[in-house]
C-alpha cells in the first residue's frame, strides 16, 4: 500500500483533516471532508484509485429528472461520472490507474478536479432536485 501511505503523507503535508483505515482485504480507505459531505477514496492493489462523493439524496418524484441530468453531466464532464445508486443517492465518481513516484500527486489532482466539477455542477443539481 505504498501509494496509500504516500497519499496520507501528502494530506498531512497539506494539513488536511482526514480519517484513514485499511480494509480486511488490504485496501486503503481515506475519508476526506468536503462541504459537509465525505469524499471516500479507495486505494486498491497499490495501483487503482476510486473516488466517491455521495452528493445528495434524490426524492423519488425527481428520480427521472436527476437521471436525465446525470446523462447530460456525463457527456459534459469527462473526469467524473454521475449516477443515482440503488439507495437513491446522487453519486459523483472517478476511477483511475495510478503508479510511480507521482501517484500521490496524481491522486490529489484527480480529487481537486472532482471537487471543481462538483462545485460547478452544484447549482444545476440542486435546482433539478429541489425546484
Amino acid at each position: 500500500m505504498a501509494n496509500f501511505e504516500l497519499f496520507k503523507k501528502l494530506l498531512d503535508e497539506k494539513s488536511l483533516n482526514y480519517a484513514s483505515r485499511t480494509t480486511e482485504n488490504g485496501d486503503g480507505v481515506i475519508d476526506l471532508p468536503f462541504d459537509g459531505k465525505i469524499i471516500k477514496i479507495f486505494f486498491s492493489n497499490d495501483k487503482f484509485l476510486s473516488i466517491y462523493l455521495v452528493f445528495e439524496k434524490v426524492p423519488e418524484e425527481k428520480l427521472a429528472d436527476v437521471i436525465f441530468l446525470c446523462n447530460e453531466l456525463n457527456a459534459k464532464y469527462k473526469w467524473a461520472t454521475f449516477y443515482v445508486d440503488k439507495d437513491g443517492d446522487l453519486v459523483i465518481h472517478d476511477d483511475a490507474l495510478i503508479s510511480g513516484d507521482s501517484a500521490a500527486e496524481e491522486s490529489f489532482e484527480l480529487i481537486v478536479r472532482i471537487l471543481d466539477i462538483t462545485n460547478k455542477c452544484k447549482p444545476t443539481i440542486m435546482k433539478c432536485i429541489y425546484a
